[in-house]
């Protein structure tokens, strides 16, 4: 089946630059810099002195996905990779392939799109390895209240070359309260649609969100982020 949008393949391409910034579709042979960084940052945000993510808990969900994903990255321009951010997505209507959500919650995708009605809603992706390195703007002196300009700029990446009507899309991913929070200060309008799989450490919940109501979101309140993110 052809991809919805241009997916990561063999090598990396560079999508678009801003100041010191560089925003990449990783392609496979970052796979081995990408698994190490996502470890990273997400044991720096989840572990404690009794748990710690291995590695094989991140490199065996990128065997499984990452082929099929849409997967960015923002780099300095010296190389260091600062985050990521992948999707992978469906037709509402595939019922061979399933998202990583539809397996650990048992959710089929058709019963989520129910949640919504009166929307056409005619793809979903899954959001996957959202990941921004705290130490990495530090270091290259990049202020952190900058890493709501890093997932601005990744979504850009990400939605770039959607075909379709924005409001034809349902986001669906699996979020633990505090970037549940995290996410809605900065005006992604998640649902949580359902009980929680406690897993890394946290509860993490079932969520679904229209972007067609994010975008509407950012062009009524932040038109400079509207502008930055769909009309560069």
């Amino acid at each position: 089946m052809k991809p919805i949008a241009n997916i990561s393949g063999e090598t990396s391409v560079l999508l678009d630059s801003e100041g010191d910034l560089e925003l990449w579709l990783l392609g496979l042979e970052t796979k081995t810099e990408f698994n190490n960084f996502v470890l990273k940052v997400y044991n720096d945000a989840f572990m404690d002195e009794f748990f710690r993510i291995q590695y094989s808990d991140i490199a065996e969900s990128t065997e499984e996905y990452f082929h099929r994903a849409r997967v960015c990255g923002v780099r300095h321009k010296s190389g260091q990779l600062i985050g990521t951010w992948g999707l992978i997505l469906k037709s509402v209507e595939d019922r061979d392939f399933q998202l990583p959500i539809e397996i650990r919650y048992n959710l089929p995708i058709q019963s989520i799109v129910e949640k919504f009605p009166n929307h056409d809603l005619r793809y979903a992706f899954n959001g996957w390895r959202a990941a921004v390195d705290k130490d990495a703007l530090e270091k290259n002196n990049i202020q952190r209240n900058k890493s709501i300009f890093v997932f601005d700029f990744l979504i850009r990446g990400l939605t770039m070359d959607f075909p379709g009507k924005m409001s034809e899309y349902l986001g669906v991913s699996e979020l633990e309260k505090l970037v549940f929070k995290y996410n809605r200060r900065v005006g992604i309008p998640w649902q949580i649609i359902g009980e929680p799989v406690h897993f890394w450490n946290r509860d993490r919940y079932p969520c679904a969100f229209l972007l067609g109501e994010f975008v509407d979101y950012l062009q009524k309140f932040h038109p400079e982020r509207f502008d930055f993110i769909y009309k560069r």
